[in-house]
């Protein structure tokens, strides 16, 4: 064997390395982690499932419960109904609100103020009158107030209206001093007292047998009130 020639050495194997105890550490940590993870993202998924429950709960609460509107959309709640009484309530008729020519019926105001068409009368309209068409027939109606108020009334703005036939033709007004025919009522009516004016009309000759619509108004701040009636000779 050469001097040069080398025998291998026998080198013992080296010790086992021990293991060091910061990475046991870490690995427990890692593993804690992992089962915190995973732990919680149950618990997430059962509270998700939670929310999603109640909130379907309260979806269908929500659609059965009744809508609030504002007081411009709220819809009108039906009136209560009125206590039953002994007599049913009549309905006023035409025949009611229209007043007959007479004597007897009057139109009463809220403030005391009455009035009433006393008569309608049949005149020959005289040559110098001012009003109406040759061949017209006069009417005079004569138009009575009463002042139930405590104030004196001023008969001032008084407006009585004619009409004639079948379609209500507005009559002329006829100022005839043959017949004592002028603007009607002047001057005023004290508390409690009646004042009574003529008022002059002309109608056609074929109106004369129809029945006579007027209307009566005390003064401009007054509703006028109507009345029938037929010519007398």
């Amino acid at each position: 064997m050469s001097q040069h020639q080398q025998n291998p050495q026998y080198q013992p194997g080296l010790p086992p390395q021990p293991v060091k105890r910061r990475h046991v550490l870490r690995n427990t940590m890692i593993a804690l982690s992992v089962g915190f993870v995973v732990l919680a993202g149950g618990c997430v998924a059962v509270l998700a499932n939670g929310v999603n429950d109640a909130a379907k709960d309260s979806t269908a609460t929500k659609v059965g419960a009744p809508v609030v509107t504002s007081s411009a959309t709220r819809p009108t709640e039906p009136a209560s109904e009125p206590p039953a009484s002994a007599e049913p309530t009549a309905t006023p008729t035409e025949e009611d609100r229209v007043a007959k020519v007479g004597a007897t019926q009057w139109f009463d105001y809220s403030d005391g103020m009455k009035v009433q068409i006393t008569s309608l009368k049949r005149f020959r309209i005289g040559q110098y009158a001012a009003g109406g068409k040759p061949g017209d027939v006069g009417v005079i109606v004569t138009v009575t107030l009463q002042n139930g108020s405590s104030d004196t009334f001023d008969t001032g703005l008084v407006d009585v209206k004619l009409a004639s036939g079948p379609n209500g033709d507005q009559a002329d007004s006829v100022f005839d001093s043959e017949q004592n025919l002028g603007g009607g009522f002047e001057g005023s009516i004290l508390p409690g007292k009646k004042k009574t004016a003529r008022y002059g009309f002309a109608i056609p000759k074929a109106h004369v047998s129809s029945t006579l619509q007027l209307e009566v108004a005390p003064g401009w701040d007054y509703e006028g009130n109507h009345f029938e009636g037929k010519l007398s000779n």
